[in-house]
């Protein structure tokens, strides 16, 4: 699966909880526009950066693997 599947699935997610990107972006110490490319399949998303976004949106790291994974 490619970042930009991964990507959109944590965008789905983020929109359902009414989370900004300049809230996750503040929250990972990166531009709002570094972010957005993470989103989009434009930029990698650093592991550690994951463990942040689940923990910004309430999830299982094991329900956003098996989403990559599917």
């Amino acid at each position: 699966m490619s970042n930009k599947t991964l990507g959109e699935f944590i965008k789905e997610l983020r929109l359902s909880k009414n989370i900004s990107t300049s809230e996750i972006a503040k929250n990972l110490t990166i531009s709002e526009a570094e972010y957005i490319k993470c989103e989009n399949g434009e930029a990698s998303i650093y592991v550690d950066d994951l463990k942040s976004i689940v923990d910004m949106l309430s999830i299982k790291e094991s329900t956003l693997i098996e989403k990559y994974i599917d």
